[in-house]
């Protein structure tokens, strides 16, 4: 159980700071109704992220155990999807092709939009990775279906909470709404070399984790 709340914590962490969904969100807080639509879009992500924890803990949740073969083929999915990490670290590194435009096209329909519409988008653009990985994790896991799901409530602080805490901050004061744009524009302006140190700092991560889990078992 630990050792699958230690994953569970991790992939939580990643699906919190994805760069994309953190983007889509700085572009939502600085539209009108920013407590709103930041709600929205956080709950969102948190259905999408909730749904594939959820059936994949109901339906493939101790289906194999982590001492199997089965079970590290899970662990060395994750390690694989560390190296990818890395490798894609490298690559934002290097100076686009041709000129990006200032807001990815994927984020530009963000900007002005009202809290169910932020709702959608928080579906759309929820992070897949994170939960992936937990999926696989709990899939290998020996424990009960009760600490499944109070291993799932982790995931959800950590994955959920950090862009809620990122709404509520910049959503505090008239100040701190005043600083949105600013923040929004150098995120932008900068969004390959931030996503790059995410990729590498990710990618590190899921590999230790993988072999520390691979020592354990």
């Amino acid at each position: 159980m630990t050792d699958l709340v230690h994953t569970l914590v991790l992939c939580g962490i990643l699906a919190g700071t994805q760069p994309l969904t953190l983007m889509g969100l700085l572009l939502i807080l600085g539209g009108a109704r920013p407590r709103e639509n930041g709600l929205a879009f956080v709950a969102g992500g948190f259905t999408v992220q909730a749904t594939v924890l959820l059936a994949a803990s109901a339906l493939f949740g101790g289906i194999t155990t982590p001492t199997s073969d089965l079970g590290h083929w899970f662990v060395g999915v994750r390690i694989a999807i560390g190296v990818a990490l890395l490798i894609l670290g490298v690559l934002l590194r290097r100076p686009p092709g041709k000129p990006i435009p200032e807001i990815p096209h994927a984020l530009e329909r963000l900007q002005g939009i009202g809290p169910r519409q932020s709702f959608v988008a928080g579906l759309v653009v929820a992070d897949w990775q994170g939960p992936t990985i937990a999926s696989f994790a709990l899939a290998a896991s020996d424990t009960t279906f009760q600490n499944r799901l109070a291993a799932l409530g982790v995931f959800a602080v950590f994955a959920s909470g950090i862009p809620l805490g990122l709404m509520i901050w910049t959503t505090r004061s008239d100040r701190a709404r005043a600083r949105i744009t600013a923040v929004t524009t150098w995120v932008m302006r900068n969004r390959r070399v931030l996503a790059s140190w995410f990729c590498f700092a990710a990618g590190l991560l899921l590999i230790g984790d993988g072999i520390t889990t691979l020592l354990i078992v």
